[in-house]
């Protein structure tokens, strides 16, 4: 995943998951290239799934 489709799965912003990563309460990046950071979908839908529901 995209830090885009990050953002609107998570309906978290940008800065929000850098926070939670810096923290190691959100899945890390694998860097693809000097610019570009992908996201493991399981992980992603793993971490959605431990979240408590309002």
């Amino acid at each position: 995943m995209t830090i885009h489709q990050v953002c609107k799965a998570t309906s978290l912003s940008r800065t929000t998951l850098w926070r939670l990563q810096q923290r190691g309460d959100f899945p890390k990046g694998i860097r693809l290239s000097s610019s570009r950071v992908a996201y493991a979908i399981p992980e992603i839908e793993k971490w959605i799934a431990t979240r408590p529901r309002s």
